[in-house]
């Protein structure tokens, strides 16, 4: 939406509210000028006296003032006559009292009530009430179809919103809405039907102005008659990309709120909800074989207390396990969704345990209490710029962590492991990366072995509104006022909710366990297109009804130690396939012997244990050839260096000589 299109929409709004405003007062004041000359022809029947006509007419023009001047004292000229409801009719009583409150001393100043007869005040009354009522009454009844719907009364401390969504859905979220205690978390002043096909008609007593192209001017037409503007609350599944942008846009321009009102009565006023920025249909899970699967399951998490780790206990609880095991060396965050489960789960049974996946007797000790059927590793370290300057740590936990599990998983018997890996081990630039790239390989490399244990590794793209993602940081950034910090204007990300990054996994379980084969097969959401991540900025400053630029200043810091422009999800030489669950993607990759790459493995390991550096990553390095890191050195001594961080990547070990401890 262009400047030039938000003044053009602007004025034609204004125009068009004015316009509404001066027919409504034209109205009251007719229907003040008819109902006393009615008063006085009634008065005058009763008395048996002919009423003097332009004596009459002065009078009903003196009312006709006096109405216009407390229309104006009270506001009732900015009501919108098709949204009147119960205390709009309070308001019309109080205002026709207050009119003939001031048409009294007017009249009196003029010809001090010569030939008036007093009591046509008590006639003129009801009838002036009657009129400016039912010509409310019947506009209303024209939108929504819905006569009596004014009476009903609004909770004025609920914002007033937009409602925009397909019909369809709108009827049924309003519904569920009105059936629940609470009702509707919002007053709707209008509907936008994006389908464009019910204009002019009216969803459960709520009219709908047309398609989304007359939003920008519902918004100036409802933001002048009401003095602020309402909210904009999106209903039904996420809207595509150039529809929510359009919102975005509109809303930022009158500083509007945007929020997303949800079939089951969530309504946030403050989060950002990921799947509103995901700007494209979320997967769902194909619950049928999840529920085949996990029922009755013994289930164990690790990683329990982290964003991914979460979620998977809370969609494992809904699908009735016999036993959840939550595994995290968070303290806090353990405690956190153990007391989420003990609340919304009581009748699944648990088991807290606090421990490290790198530590070998407490994770076998662990596993061998639980007795799990299924596994699913989620524990991780993931932040990029911090696994550069923690090498040794990215490797323990990343590579042994997941190494640990998957054996012990192995020897227990389990019947499903679900490794969960990421897009930047494709091609790895960043340690990070390259230590979920091992893992990937070991456990490709375990599973033919061990036959008797169902394998199988996701890659997630960047999962919005996880701990350390870019969405959490633009939030914050925004709330403070700015400047919203973006890497590079070409950068782009694939992005996926925690929900459908967590459906994910349970899918792959589901998949991997009715698989005849032995192989660790890698499984990959179709995520659509890559996101901007200049655009996801962007639109989350407008989300929050700032303009990009102009509010919410942003700034370009460059790449980080690590860093790519942009991501792929699959090594060009890896077979990719749709699977019998539509949007997810199966990929037959080629690994290497288990033989082969476990003395490599025990060497960094050990090394990263030792807290060498140079010697760990250079394992590190030479895990995988297709990834082309270098290992060469240059002499090079960090510790002679004037920085405290490395300048680059620490995968090319340049850098780094001489330096042999983190």
């Amino acid at each position: 939406m262009t400047r030039k299109d938000f003044i053009r929409a602007f004025t034609i709004g204004r125009r068009q509210a004015w316009r509404a405003i001066t027919i409504c007062v034209a109205y009251d004041a007719i229907a003040a000028f008819i109902s006393m000359m009615l008063a006085i022809y009634i008065r005058s029947k009763i008395e048996a006296d002919a009423p003097q006509t332009l004596i009459s007419s002065l009078y009903a023009t003196e009312l006709s003032v006096a109405m216009i001047a407390a229309l104006i004292i009270s506001g009732v000229y900015k009501q919108v006559w098709r949204h009147t409801n119960a205390s709009d009719l309070r308001r019309i009583v109080q205002t026709a009292l207050l009119a003939n409150l001031i048409f009294l001393p007017i009249m009196f100043l003029t010809n001090r009530l010569e030939g008036f007869f007093r009591t046509s005040i008590l006639i003129e009354i009801p009838i002036l009430l009657t009129l400016m009522i039912a010509g409310r009454l019947i506009s209303r009844a024209r939108a929504t179809g819905q006569l009596l719907a004014a009476f009903r009364s609004p909770d004025e401390n609920k914002p007033a919103a937009i409602l925009v969504g397909t019909a369809h859905r709108i009827s049924i979220t309003l519904r569920e809405l009105e059936n629940s205690s609470e009702g509707l978390p919002v007053r709707p002043l209008a509907i936008i039907e994006t389908g464009g096909a019910h204009t002019g008609r009216a969803i459960c007593g709520i009219q709908v102005l047309g398609d989304l192209s007359r939003l920008k001017e519902a918004m100036s037409v409802m933001t002048e008659r009401y003095g602020k503007p309402p909210w904009i609350a999106m209903i039904g599944a996420t809207l595509d990309r150039d529809t929510m942008d359009t919102v975005l846009d509109i809303a930022s321009k009158y500083n509007a709120t945007v929020q997303r009102l949800r079939p089951d009565g969530e309504f946030n006023y403050d989060e950002i909800s990921p799947t509103d920025l995901l700007t494209r249909p979320e997967r769902t899970l194909d619950r049928t074989h999840v529920s085949q699967l996990i029922s009755g399951a013994r289930v164990f998490v690790t990683g329990a207390g982290g964003t991914i780790g979460s979620e998977l206990v809370r969609q494992c609880a809904s699908f009735g396990p016999s036993e959840i095991t939550l595994y995290d060396n968070s303290e806090f965050n353990l405690y956190e969704i153990d007391m989420f489960m003990a609340k919304n789960f009581p009748r699944v049974q648990r088991r807290t345990l606090l421990g490290d996946v790198r530590e070998a007797n407490r994770l076998k000790s662990a596993m061998k209490a639980a007795r799990p059927d299924i596994v699913l590793h989620a524990a991780a370290l993931k932040h990029v710029p911090l696994m550069e300057t923690n090498p040794n740590e990215a490797i323990l936990t990343n590579v042994e962590g997941a190494r640990l599990t998957a054996m012990y998983a192995a020897e227990l018997g389990v019947k499903n492991f679900v490794f969960i890996s990421t897009d930047k081990a494709v091609q790895p630039s960043n340690v990070m990366g390259a230590s979920k790239r091992s893992a990937e390989l070991f456990i490709q490399a375990l599973a033919p072995k061990k036959p008797k244990t169902k394998f199988a590794i996701v890659r997630f793209g960047n999962v919005l509104g996880s701990a350390g993602s870019v969405a959490p940081l633009f939030e914050r950034q925004i709330k403070e006022g700015g400047p919203v910090t973006v890497t590079d204007v070409g950068m782009t990300r694939f992005f996926m909710s925690v929900e459908e990054a967590s459906s994910l996994v349970l899918q792959a379980a589901a998949l991997s366990s009715n698989s005849q084969h032995s192989e660790a097969f890698l499984y990959v959401l179709d995520m659509g297109k890559p996101v901007s991540i200049i655009e996801l900025a962007e639109r989350m400053i407008r989300l929050k009804g700032f303009r990009p630029g102009i509010d919410i200043p942003i700034t370009f810091t460059g790449l980080r130690p690590g860093e790519k422009l942009a991501e792929t999800i699959f090594y060009p030489k890896e077979g990719v396939i749709e699977t019998s669950v539509d949007g997810i993607l199966r990929a037959n990759a080629p690994y290497p012997d288990l033989d082969s790459l476990t003395p490599i493995l025990d060497a960094m390991i050990e090394a990263a244990k030792n807290r060498e550096r140079i010697l760990s990553l250079d394992l590190l390095a030479k895990i995988a050839p297709e990834l082309g890191l270098t290992t060469e050195c240059d002499g090079t001594n960090f510790e002679d260096s004037k920085t405290s961080t490395p300048p680059t990547n620490v995968l090319s070990i340049k850098s780094y000589a001489g330096r042999a401890q983190d």
